[in-house]
């Protein structure tokens, strides 16, 4: 991806959750010059020193002679991360979030950084008064929103999808985070497989089993009452009980109706504009389920990159500079 900030300057943007962290060096022309992905998480980091960890992955790029500002958001700005970072309240917009930067100690002297800046995530309270709460999201969101290179049809997308354990839905009104919903999905899942009787009959994983996965999207969005996902998922055990169902199948069958079920309530509730595409913030495996449960209930699609984050992190460091 090149990034062609429309202000460059040479900057580092991080992106790190839960389970990883994603780095990328944007050069004095704006573009995208290196990036690095590895599995330290912020739950990985050992006694929290975060430092030492973004310093052994961004070492290389930093000469002390000529310091670079680092931008990060995601986790890292959580209660369990660097520094816990006050959420901002929706509606929100990029100018929003730079005005609740952070600034963390424990850089060592002379290590390269000139600033080191955490981006707060948002909050939103539902109409019956239960907070809800995106870390890391929000700037893939504006990332997204100013993606120059990702065409018309990203303009006209006001919804976002960002799947994973936790997956978020969000609504934009121009440059505006207007507000999100969470669904456990991804967890969900896991825990059902490894935790449940669901898991006794389900094969190892092996090759995408996209019939079984259609089915369980449709037995997923079916309507109904609000427990019918309960009765619904223990048909994941009796389907395969009774030879309906093959033990290779169980797994894409669960995840089906786990992201059917998903996709119901939530594009139900934020997307009123079926012409319009959703547009999905994920990993290519995980962005084409997505795009398949969406496709079989009528839903058009749009992929954006998650290193449009760079976009958002390069805005709110040219706002936090002026």
């Amino acid at each position: 991806m090149s990034a062609n900030i429309a202000t460059p300057r040479p900057f580092i943007s991080v992106d790190w959750g839960t389970s990883s962290l994603r780095a990328y060096r944007i050069d004095a022309a704006g573009e995208i010059a290196d990036r690095r992905e590895t599995g330290d998480g912020i739950l990985s980091v050992g006694d929290g020193d975060f430092a030492s960890c973004l310093l052994r992955t961004i070492g290389n790029w930093l000469q002390p002679d000529s310091p670079l500002p680092v931008v990060m958001s995601g986790m890292i700005g959580s209660r369990q991360g660097w520094r816990e970072v006050p959420y901002v309240a929706c509606p929100a917009s990029r100018d929003d979030l730079a005005a609740g930067l952070v600034h963390p100690e424990g850089l060592p002297d002379g290590a390269g950084i000139s600033r080191l800046l955490l981006v707060p995530g948002l909050t939103v309270t539902s109409a019956v008064g239960v907070p809800d709460v995106i870390r890391g999201e929000e700037c893939q969101i504006f990332g997204a929103l100013d993606d120059r290179g990702g065409g018309s049809s990203i303009g006209l997308a006001r919804t976002f999808l960002l799947p994973g354990t936790h997956s978020k839905w969000a609504t934009a009104d121009g440059r505006t985070i207007t507000g999100f919903r969470t669904y456990m999905t991804g967890e969900l899942f896991a825990a059902a497989l490894s935790a449940t009787i669901l898991g006794k009959l389900a094969a190892e994983p092996g090759p995408f089993r996209s019939d079984d996965f259609a089915r369980g999207v449709a037995a997923g969005a079916s309507p109904g009452g609000s427990g019918a996902l309960l009765n619904r998922l223990f048909s994941g055990r009796t389907l395969a009980l009774f030879d309906k169902l093959e033990p290779a199948g169980v797994r894409d069958y669960l995840s089906g109706m786990l992201i059917g079920a998903e996709v119901a309530d939530a594009a139900g509730a934020a997307h009123d504009d079926t012409a319009l595409p959703i547009t999905i913030i994920a990993s290519d495996a995980l962005a084409e389920r997505y795009e398949r449960a969406l496709t079989e209930l009528g839903y058009s699609t749009h992929q954006a990159d998650p290193s449009g984050v760079v976009f958002a992190h390069a805005a709110i460091l040219a706002h936090a500079a002026g």
